[in-house]
Parts: structure tokens; C-alpha cells; sequence
């Protein structure tokens, strides 16, 4: 491999979420021959920071989007960038000025973190149509680019329902009977490491493409459900609730209103059976299948 082809210097943005963090980690792993890239991880919380301090050879850096200070500092002289967001109907504008920085500083590659929904040319949920307005951003830049577009995270029986499986052997969700295709996010970060990490001349294959990333089947949470009980050994429940209950616990979390109805819109349509579709993404870009649920539930079992 030819040692320009490197890339000099990698940002990882929103580094300690679930995605980000495992980027990290594949990328700090990568092989010694990938050794002369320098890993920078975007934080702008103290506890992201403290999340990665003791990785060795990682370069931390306040990232905060509505400070445009902060992204000025973590895009001095990176040359690719993987961009994860959280999109709200107020951020555009400072998207677009993010994006605005990321060109005049010279970056020469993105791959952005979208959701499945911006496949379709009119998305039909709010969290789709904001992404898919980032896109167009990122597109009218003329940076090339990659957009990956995943289903639901396996991890999401972690981060959202682990609580609950821990204590009361049962998660909920009001999404019925509908199937989803869940990816892996360790797959997700898999894919985002093989395109940075290209050869300038391979990597051209991704250029300026959207990649629908699922698993490998379909499944329902109540068919999740009995996977996790097979693996842990005591009976897990899926419980179907009423779309008000479910309004009902994320307020009191505290969420905003446009972010509940956001997720309200995400359990629908996977409720509709809108997210059960099945592509062979993820095996094209990595050469290999992605993980099933058992192998999820298997390698994440303390957290049940």
C-alpha cells in the first residue's frame, strides 16, 4: 500500500456514542501497516472525554455544533471526517456552516451517519426528511462523500430496554408484530473504518454513494425477545404498549416534544412492517456477513 494513501488524520465525531466509540476502537486496532493515520476523537461532554482517556495514542477534542470555535479547532488539518449528528428541526443552519468549515479547512472525505429512511427520495418520517436535508448540504459541497443509511441498532436492547430486561425480565415498545432488520452497530463501524481507512483509488467504489445497512434478517421484538430468553436462561417479555403510554414515559424523561413525536413516527413504521427489508451492504463493503441477533445477545450478555 502506498504510504499517500494514508490518511494523515481521522476525526471521529460524536466518538463516545455508540457508533463513534466503536469506530474508535476498530480504528486504533487496525492493522500496523494502517499504523501511520492519527485518530482524533470529537467530544463535547466531560464524561465523552473521560469515556476514551485511556486509549492509547488518541487525540481528544472538544466538538461542540453550535460552536463554531470548537469545530474550527478539531478540523485543523484533518483530512477525513466521520460525521455523526443529531439532527433537530433547529440545527440546519449550524450544519450548514459545520459543512461550510469542513471544506475550508481542507477535508477531503466524509462519511456521514444517516438513518435508512433517506434511501427513499421523500422520506416520510421527520428524523429522515432532516437527514436527508443534511445530505443535500453535504452533497451541494461538492466534498465527496459516503452516506450510511442503517436500520435499528441491535444495541438499542442495551441502551433503551436494558434497564427494564435486568430488573423486570420485560421490555416495551409500541410497535406490535412489525419486523425489524437490526444491524450491529460494531458492523456499522466496521463498514466506516474500511472506507476511510481505503486506498484512495478503492475507495472511489463508495464515492458519493448512500449504503442501506441491516442485519441479516428480520425479526420482531417479540421474536427478540425469545432469543434473549434462549441465551440469559430466564424468560424475557416483549410487552406491545399504546402509543400514549410510550408519549408518556419519554416526556417524563424529559425529551422534547419534536423528539417524541420523531420516535413515535420510527415505531410506526416499523410497526407498518416498513423496516423490515434486508440488503447485502454490509457483506459487499467488509466481506463478510453481518452478525446475527444470537451473536449480539451472546457477546452483550452481561448487559442483561
Amino acid at each position: 500500500m502506498n504510504n499517500s494513501d494514508i490518511i494523515a488524520n481521522l476525526l471521529v465525531t460524536g466518538a463516545s456514542g455508540t457508533v463513534g466509540h466503536e469506530l474508535v476502537k476498530q480504528l486504533l486496532a487496525s492493522p500496523p501497516h494502517l499504523a501511520n493515520h492519527n485518530i482524533i476523537a470529537g467530544v463535547h461532554s466531560k464524561n465523552g472525554a473521560e469515556k476514551l482517556n485511556n486509549y492509547s495514542g488518541l487525540k481528544i477534542v472538544d466538538f461542540d455544533y453550535s460552536k463554531s470555535d470548537t469545530i474550527t479547532n478539531a478540523f485543523r488539518n484533518v483530512n477525513s471526517l466521520f460525521l455523526l449528528t443529531i439532527p433537530n428541526p433547529d440545527s440546519l443552519d449550524n450544519f450548514v456552516d459545520l459543512i461550510n468549515l469542513a471544506k475550508n479547512s481542507g477535508i477531503s472525505y466524509v462519511v456521514k451517519l444517516s438513518v435508512q429512511e433517506t434511501i427513499d427520495s421523500e422520506p416520510k418520517t421527520m428524523l429522515g426528511r432532516l437527514h436527508k436535508q443534511e445530505e443535500k448540504i453535504v452533497e451541494e459541497s461538492g466534498i465527496p462523500h459516503t452516506f450510511l443509511c442503517p436500520t435499528g441498532f441491535m444495541q438499542n436492547f442495551v441502551t433503551f430496554y436494558g434497564d427494564t430486561i435486568r430488573t423486570q425480565n420485560v421490555f416495551y415498545a409500541p410497535t406490535g408484530d412489525g419486523k425489524v432488520s437490526f444491524v450491529d452497530s460494531r458492523d456499522i463501524a466496521t463498514v466506516a473504518a474500511t472506507i476511510l481507512l481505503s486506498q484512495s483509488s478503492k475507495r472511489k467504489q463508495y464515492e458519493n454513494q448512500s449504503f442501506n445497512l441491516t442485519g441479516p434478517e428480520a425479526l420482531s421484538y417479540g421474536q427478540a425477545a425469545e432469543i434473549i430468553s434462549n441465551i440469559v436462561g430466564r424468560k424475557i417479555s416483549y410487552r406491545d404498549i399504546p402509543e400514549s403510554k410510550a408519549r408518556d414515559n419519554m416526556e417524563m424523561l424529559g425529551m422534547k416534544k419534536w423528539l417524541v413525536d420523531a420516535i413515535i413516527e420510527l415505531h410506526n413504521i416499523t410497526k407498518s412492517g416498513k423496516a423490515s427489508g434486508i440488503t447485502d451492504s454490509v457483506e459487499s463493503i467488509i466481506g463478510r456477513k453481518p452478525h446475527r441477533f444470537e451473536e449480539f445477545v451472546i457477546d452483550y450478555i452481561s448487559s442483561f
